[in-house]
């Protein structure tokens, strides 16, 4: 069954409409009838059943049947250095909703190649690799931040940095903490400078690495998440 994405249904909702692109998906392209289901997410860990009331010109009208409240992954805030492609920044975070992330934050770091982001766009893809692979929750994403900034106002009690630099460096594995809100922060193509890294470490974060292999940024991303997925 297709997975559908409406951010103004909650656990409270009995009945809803559904309008604009999702509305013309239903009716002209899976063409559903009247009386059949339909399972939908808020992107909170809910999942709907949702019977399909009436189909209308301009919009859909549901009644939700059932829900199920599935439980909150641990968390992971990953500051992900904006890159000079902004197809490669895309395709992470296409992955990292597949893989698992609860926060993304858009990093303009002193290599930064691009300062800014269409931040609907990014998050259109987000909720698409949310339905495509069929997850519930919806990572939060926010407006680009810059570096320095950004590390003097996170909140996350374990906090590290990833880098290819010459520093005393974790195992990541060993590094993340699922008890504890995570934050891990990866550089842009050229890594942190040593500045940043100076930073971050008064800061209070902790070098880690991931791996022998010099990685491409999206790809450092994208591993990050996965790991984390892993960590019981």
């Amino acid at each position: 069954m297709e997975l559908f994405y409406n951010d103004q249904i909650d656990n409270q909702t009995k009945v809803f409409k559904l309008k604009g692109k999702e509305h013309i998906h239903i009716k002209k392209v899976l063409r559903k009838k009247e009386g059949q289901k339909v399972k939908f997410t808020n992107g909170n860990s809910y999942c709907f059943s949702a019977k399909i009331i009436s189909i209308l010109d301009k919009e859909s009208n549901f009644e939700i049947l059932s829900k199920i409240k599935f439980k909150t992954p641990p968390f992971l805030h990953l500051g992900m250095s904006l890159l000079k492609s902004q197809t490669r920044f895309e395709i992470f975070l296409e992955k990292a909703v597949e893989i698992g992330v609860s926060e993304i934050t858009p990093l303009i770091c002193e290599r930064s190649q691009k300062k800014n982001i269409n931040i609907k766009r990014s998050i259109n893809i987000l909720i698409s690799a949310l339905k495509q692979s069929n997850k519930y929750f919806l990572p939060k994403l926010n407006e680009p931040q810059n570096f320095k900034n950004f590390i003097k106002k996170n909140k996350e009690e374990n906090k590290l940095i990833a880098t290819c630099e010459d520093y005393q460096k974790k195992d990541i594995i060993k590094s993340y903490n699922s008890k504890k809100n995570n934050l891990i922060m990866i550089g842009p193509e050229g890594d942190f400078s040593k500045s940043e890294l100076e930073k971050a470490k008064l800061a209070g974060f902790k070098f880690v690495s991931l791996g022998e292999t010099r990685l491409r940024a999206e790809t450092a991303g994208i591993m990050a998440c996965a790991i984390f997925s892993m960590i019981k």
